[in-house]
């Protein structure tokens, strides 16, 4: 299951983002000054920080209990948003990675579909560790908010749908749902890197804004609270060499 709470860290110890029930000010702060965090969670994250350094890895996580409460927090160590393009099979990542999430989306009858286009290569160069993860990370915040439906607002469903265009090497992928929506003045602000989290869960979108960015491409946030045409698509554009 997506984790409660999630915080970012950069290489010198800076909270770069941080989602869910969690105390603010962590933003720009060093994790081992937030007093309002636990001495628990912030030996977690120097231990993590000593991992990353170890391992050469550009990303390590772990997820632990905060504070006994039953609630869970993860925490994100990122070296720098460098990429790493390898070919990668799109449609066997994107199946394989959301397998959890999909499990997690039944149990609570909402339909998940992956699909990808017959236009897309069979192999394209992109960081699919990290593609992956924004990936995962937007579906994971969908769930949170699409529910199956009522007579008064129908709903229930997640696509993942990804394109080509050959002609400029783009390669887009799109979250859709038909959740709630997102308040127009709260989309204008989701790019903001000060605790403003996308619908207030998951990872901040900042941080998958430059994981786009590492590629070369863009985030775009489409949203209605319409009654009968409400709903969040998230479009990532990637060039891909």
């Amino acid at each position: 299951m997506q984790p409660d709470s999630q915080i970012v860290i950069g290489p010198d110890g800076v909270v770069l983002a941080a989602t869910g029930q969690l105390p603010p000010g962590l933003v720009d702060a060093r994790l081992e000054d937030c007093e309002g965090l636990s001495r628990e969670i912030r030996d977690a994250g120097k231990a993590l920080l000593h991992r990353l350094r170890a391992s050469g890895n550009r990303l390590v996580t772990q997820t632990i209990a905060r504070d006994g409460a039953g609630s869970t927090v993860q925490l994100l160590a990122i070296e720098a948003l460098a990429i790493r393009r390898t070919a990668t099979d799109l449609r066997a990542l994107l199946t394989s990675k959301l397998a959890v999430v999909s499990l997690q989306a039944a149990s609570v009858k909402v339909a998940l579909s992956v699909e990808v286009a017959d236009d897309v290569p069979a192999a394209v160069l992109v960081d699919s560790e990290k593609l992956a993860w924004a990936v995962t990370t937007l579906v994971g915040n969908s769930l949170r908010y699409v529910e199956s439906g009522s007579r008064r607002m129908g709903g229930g469903r997640i696509a993942v749908r990804t394109s080509f265009d050959p002609t400029r090497s783009l390669l887009t992928i799109e979250v859709e749902d038909d959740g709630p929506g997102i308040p127009a003045d709260t989309v204008a602000r989701l790019f903001r890197r000060d605790g403003l989290n996308l619908r207030g869960a998951g990872l901040a979108l900042a941080v998958i804004s430059d994981v786009c960015a590492a590629h070369g491409g863009t985030v775009e946030v489409h949203s209605s609270t319409d009654m009968s045409k409400h709903g969040t698509t998230v479009r990532l554009t990637l060039p891909t060499p």
